[in-house]
């Protein structure tokens, strides 16, 4: 898969919704790979964004009066580091991160937890559905 490039590849199991219409909490999972592209730190609140610096997820409205506790609490995101870890997930798209980020909630730290998607890429996020589970996959 090329740099900032979207390979859509849609793995069996879960519900047959259409595309971007999975609205069932952590019924689908998004693989965003970041491999190559430097240390993404592991976070209890991580952002994925657009190319154009808009939040693709958490889903905001989704999220939106949920204590932030209760999100972090429930696992909506998680680190894989090799294609073993990933063989088990169901429902999965998979995307290539174009870039890693400083934190949304602390653009001053010198740390990168947070991804940035090509405009191909955000799209297939998009019709992944708003309430998938967000893997990073790392070197």
């Amino acid at each position: 898969m090329g740099a900032g490039a979207a390979t859509l590849a849609r793995a069996g199991g879960g519900s047959a919704a259409a595309a971007g219409t999975e609205n069932r909490p952590l019924n689908c999972t998004v693989v965003v790979d970041v491999r190559g592209l430097g240390r993404l730190e592991r976070g209890m609140t991580s952002f994925v964004m657009d190319a154009g610096g808009a939040q693709l997820w958490p889903d905001a409205t989704l999220v939106q009066g949920v204590d932030t506790g209760l999100v972090q609490e429930g696992n909506l995101h998680s680190y894989a580091r090799s294609e073993g870890e990933l063989a088990g997930l169901k429902n999965v798209t998979r995307v290539k991160a174009s870039a890693l980020l400083k934190p949304k909630q602390s653009p001053g730290a010198n740390y990168l937890l947070d991804v940035q998607l090509s405009a191909d890429a955000a799209q297939a996020f998009r019709n992944a559905g708003k309430a998938c589970k967000v893997v990073y996959f790392q070197d």
